[in-house]
């Protein structure tokens, strides 16, 4: 079985560190009194930023932000159990080097610095089904709807990782822990 599989989000808990950060780099920086609205979709949008402040604070804050963000709960248990028991496992990032020197090193640290066995590490993609159609993916798992819908509409079963801002969405099974990632495979594929 070959299982693609998201970064930010899904393995490590990405947009709580933006907004964490968010908040210091607007008190430190900008002088500010941090998060407005914490129910706003868009971080820039609960900072009460402009867009174009988003550009100004990636390009000093997200090189940490990637290295540093926190593994989720059972992702290195999970994923590295799949792997030992013979799924192949396909990181399938949309880090892009706009922001990052180098997303792909940046990555493959991360997933070293977090012992998180892989076969494969893609970056800097666009909607992911390329991806998974050339490595053959049984089963792909994303926070981004948009993404799962992308991969689902060639064929490819999908997985969608809850977070803050996709608890709408119900065209996909859903996930909330990677444990229940595990119990799926289990019962859908027998592994």
């Amino acid at each position: 079985m070959i299982i693609g599989i998201d970064m930010d989000d899904t393995i490590c808990s990405t947009n709580e560190l933006i907004i964490e950060e968010a908040d210091k780099y607007d008190k430190e920086v900008l002088g500010g009194s941090g998060v407005k609205d914490i129910n706003a979709y868009e971080f820039t949008e609960m900072m009460g930023w402009p867009k174009e402040m988003k550009g100004q604070f990636f390009a000093d804050r997200l090189e940490y932000i990637m290295s540093h963000s926190p593994i989720k709960d059972g992702a290195r248990e999970v994923i590295n159990r799949l792997h030992d028991n013979g799924c192949k496992i396909i990181i399938i990032s949309f880090r892009k080097d706009k922001y990052l020197k180098d997303p792909y090193k940046l990555t493959i640290d991360w997933l070293k610095e977090n012992d998180i066995k892989y076969d494969k590490v893609y970056v800097n993609t666009g909607t992911k089904e390329d991806e998974c159609i050339e490595n053959n993916v049984n089963l792909f798992i994303d926070d981004k709807e948009s993404h799962c819908e992308d991969v689902n509409r060639v064929g490819i079963d999908v997985l969608l990782f809850t977070n803050a801002y996709n608890h709408d969405e119900k065209r996909f099974k859903r996930v909330d822990n990677w444990y229940q990632v595990e119990e799926y495979v289990k019962e859908k594929y027998n592994g």
